[in-house]
C-alpha cells in the first residue's frame, strides 16, 4: 500500500532529523535571511530606491508623509528581503541535511498548480466573508486617498513580491520546520502547533507590545498557520498553503489594509479600532475554516495520522 503523500513528504527529512540539526538549521536560516536583508537594503539605499529615514524605526508612524510611489517602492524592497528565507532554506537543506529544496516543497518534488489555485480560492472566500461581515455590522473599510491608476500600475510588481514574501514564510514555517519536526516527533503539537505558534509570534510586531491589537494579530496569525499546516498535512505539498497565504496577503495588503500597519498601498483601509471590533468574529471564522480544511468536506486529499514507524529519526 502506497504511503499517504504527507508520510512521503516527512520521510524525506528522516535521514537527518536530529533535534540539534533542526535547531541549528532554523538559526542558520534566520542568519542568512538577516545577512541578505542587510545587503539588499544597503543596495537599495545606494541605488536611491529608499532612504534610511524611510526605513527607520518610526517609518510606520511617519508613513502618512510618504507618497504612494515611495510607499510602494518601500514595500517592494521589504518584500524582496524575503528572498533571504528561500536562500537560507536552500543552503541549510543542501549543506546540513543533504537534500534538495524540492523535497521540502512537496512529497514528489513537483508543483501542483491546481492545489495552489484551490488555496487561493479558500483564502478569497475567507476574505470575502470577513469583508461582508464588516460591512453588515457597520465597520466597512473606507476608500483610501490614492490614485487608482497608480495603484493598478504598482499592483502587478507588488503582487509578485508578495508571492515571494508569503511563499518565503511558507517554505520555513510550513516547510522546513514541520517537516523536520514530524520526522522526529509524531505528535501534531510538535510539528503542527509549534511552528504555527512561532509564526504567530513573528507577527507581534504588527502592534505595540502587549496591546490588544498585537495579541489579536498573534492569535489570528497562529490559527492561519494551523489552517495552512492542515493543507500541507492533507496534500503532502506546500502548494495549497502558498496559494492561501499569497491570496490572503494580497487582500490584506493591496485591497484592504489596516491604517498604521505597513505602508499605505491598499485601496481601502480599516482603523485599528474597526479591526478590533470584528476580532472575535474573525477568530471564530478562522476556527471554522480550520475545521472545514480538516473535515471530509474540503476538496483536499484525506489526511492520515503519522505512524510511529514513520517518525523515528535515523541514527
Amino acid at each position: 500500500m502506497t504511503d499517504h503523500p504527507f508520510h512521503q513528504w516527512v520521510a524525506a527529512a528522516q535521514p537527518k532529523a536530529e533535534a540539534w540539526r533542526t535547531a541549528l538549521g532554523f538559526v542558520l536560516i534566520l542568519v542568512v535571511w538577516f545577512i541578505w536583508t542587510l545587503a539588499f537594503t544597503l543596495v537599495a539605499i545606494g541605488g536611491g530606491l529608499v532612504t534610511p529615514e524611510m526605513l527607520g524605526a518610526d517609518a510606520a508612524a511617519s508613513s502618512r508623509f510618504l507618497s504612494f510611489t515611495e510607499a510602494a517602492v518601500l514595500m517592494g524592497v521589504i518584500f524582496a528581503t524575503f528572498w533571504g528565507l528561500w536562500l537560507g532554506v536552500w543552503l541549510v537543506l543542501k549543506w546540513l541535511h543533504g537534500r534538495r529544496l524540492a523535497s521540502a516543497l512537496s512529497h514528489d518534488g513537483r508543483w501542483n498548480h491546481g492545489q495552489f489555485g484551490l488555496g487561493m480560492a479558500l483564502a478569497t472566500a475567507y476574505l470575502a466573508v470577513g469583508f461582508g461581515y464588516a460591512a453588515a455590522t457597520g465597520n466597512a473599510p473606507v476608500q483610501a486617498e490614492l490614485n487608482f491608476g497608480q495603484w493598478m500600475v504598482a499592483m502587478v510588481p507588488l503582487a509578485l513580491l508578495i508571492l515571494i514574501q508569503s511563499a518565503g514564510e511558507e517554505i520555513v514555517f510550513r516547510g522546513y520546520l514541520p517537516q523536520q519536526l514530524a520526522a522526529r516527533w509524531k505528535h501534531p503539537l510538535m510539528w503542527g502547533f509549534l511552528p504555527a505558534f512561532v509564526f504567530g509570534l513573528a507577527h507581534s510586531m504588527n502592534g505595540r507590545p502587549l496591546d490588544a491589537f498585537a495579541i489579536y494579530y498573534v492569535v489570528a496569525a497562529t490559527i492561519l498557520g494551523l489552517v495552512m499546516m492542515a493543507m500541507v498535512w492533507r496534500t503532502g505539498s506546500l502548494a495549497a498553503a502558498m496559494g492561501f497565504h499569497f491570496a490572503n496577503n494580497f487582500g490584506a495588503i493591496l485591497v484592504v489594509g489596516i491604517a498604521g500597519v505597513g505602508q499605505p498601498v491598499s485601496l481601502f483601509t480599516w482603523a485599528p479600532s474597526q479591526a478590533m471590533a470584528g476580532a472575535s468574529a474573525d477568530v471564530l471564522m478562522l476556527g471554522l475554516l480550520l475545521a472545514f480544511v480538516l473535515s471530509p468536506f474540503a476538496p483536499l486529499p484525506k489526511g492520515q495520522p503519522l505512524r510511529r514507524k514513520d517518525t523515528r529519526a535515523a541514527p
